[in-house]
């Protein structure tokens, strides 16, 4: 079958005739392209060539501590063919290197400018070249001496959950990481906060993991954290616990009615056997007294993962009694 379709094709093309003046007009064309070609080549023109950018003579506890180009864009003029030439026929891995010695730094910082970049590339600028410009025309670059220390790591955003959940923390891991910085940077860092993360309506939780947001000049190690997002289902659980009377006089007694009394709050599913009587004080104060008969109850400690704690009764009686002597 597809040997008959070709053979349709073939007898069709025979029949075609081709226009003598399109013959014509392609070959002044071409004529045309070489002529340019040829013209273009002769002019000066600008060229662009990529070199990897290696700075030398490091001492050997240099850390840096911002991004260093990986790239430099050289500039030049020259003539057409031998630009094109060195653009698109030489395929060598270029290289800038600048001298640490020869370059200005100081608290922390290396800077390379206009002249330590003129002074790298004529050692590498292609014959027959003039060389015009560098792209960056001047880099500056944070470093370290060797000096690091350990902070902590903050987390940084907003989480909320959708109705029936609450959020009982963020678990980071690792929860600090090794800073290093110059010396005038290092000095101010007291701890190192996530990208601005939000999370809403979450229903279950999310393991993620977080970039760092490290101060410019600074370098963290690791630069980013895995991070918990911890969702639980929050129930209410009721405790009955003794009052105590404090603040009260060595030469009086406080009795209250009752003895006990309840607290009620949401706790997370998970802790929900965890929370027991020991975790909370409940107390009458002394000083609240003399205002009534009733003195209203406190909780003077309590378990920091639970919510919306409540007190029944919110208030006792109570009785002041002189001590024996």
């Amino acid at each position: 079958m597809l040997a008959d379709f070709a053979k349709v094709i073939i007898r069709r093309l025979r029949f075609i005739k081709v226009n003598r003046n399109f013959l014509v007009f392609l070959t002044f064309l071409f004529i045309s392209v070489i002529f340019w070609f040829m013209q273009s080549v002769k002019e000066t023109t600008e060229v662009s060539l990529n070199y990897k950018l290696k700075i030398e003579d490091l001492p050997r506890n240099i850390i840096f501590t911002s991004d260093m180009p990986q790239e430099v864009i050289v500039n030049y003029a020259s003539k057409g063919w031998n630009a094109f030439y060195h653009k698109f026929m030489i395929h060598d891995n270029r290289e800038l290197t600048v001298s640490f010695k020869e370059i200005e730094n100081s608290n922390g910082t290396i800077i390379i400018d206009a002249n330590n970049f003129r002074r790298a590339v004529q050692k590498v600028k292609p014959e027959g070249m003039t060389y015009r410009s560098t792209l960056p025309n001047k880099v500056e670059v944070f470093y370290s001496n060797g000096q690091h220390k350990r902070v902590p790591v903050i987390f940084k955003g907003s989480i909320s959950t959708s109705a029936g959940r609450f959020h009982c923390g963020t678990i980071l891991s690792p929860d600090s990481v090794d800073v290093y910085a110059p010396e005038n940077i290092y000095q101010s860092i007291t701890s190192i906060p996530t990208e601005n993360a939000i999370y809403q309506d979450i229903e279950d939780t999310i393991k993620t993991r977080l970039a760092l947001v490290a101060p410019r000049g600074a370098k963290v190690s690791p630069d980013s954290i895995s991070a918990s997002i911890c969702v639980d289902i929050f129930t209410d659980k009721t405790i009955e616990l003794p009052i105590y009377c404090e603040n009260v006089p060595k030469n009086k007694i406080m009795r209250t009615f009752p003895l006990k009394a309840n607290v009620t709050f949401l706790v997370s599913s998970t802790l929900y056997d965890d929370i027991i009587a020991e975790d909370f004080l409940l107390v009458a104060d002394y000083k609240d007294t003399g205002k009534g008969d009733h003195c209203k109850l406190q909780v003077r400690q309590r378990p920091a993962n639970i919510r919306n704690l409540r007190i029944s009764p919110e208030s006792v009686e109570y009785v002041i009694e002189q001590a024996a002597e």
